[in-house]
């Protein structure tokens, strides 16, 4: 029975220490939409537990937009829901760093 009990702490701090990692690689990157291969399903936006993305609607259509995107972990849960190759992780750009040339 201990073997048992000893195997499940083994797998539980294996995906703890998966998870962390995932967040320290992903620090600094924020969702980012295409929006011409959006199609506005809302699959994304069920998805994400930040409520960092949602619906719009405008000339061209509905499609998905980023509307915190100071809130966006990078967790990469949206992206396993999009069928359509609309979303991907972005480095995220720190204001005042850019150079005005």
């Amino acid at each position: 029975m201990n073997t048992v009990y000893i195997g499940v702490g083994i797998l539980l701090l294996l995906w703890i220490s998966g998870n962390l990692h995932r967040r320290r690689k992903n620090r600094n990157k924020v969702i980012y939409v295409t929006e011409r291969n959006c199609t506005g399903c809302g699959r994304c936006v069920k998805r994400c537990s930040r409520h960092v993305l949602t619906t719009a609607r405008n000339e061209m259509g509905t499609h998905v937009t980023v509307k915190y995107p100071d809130k966006c972990t990078a967790c990469g849960d949206c992206l396993g829901k999009c069928k359509f190759d609309a979303l991907k992780l972005i480095e995220r750009r720190v204001y005042g760093d850019e150079t005005n040339n």
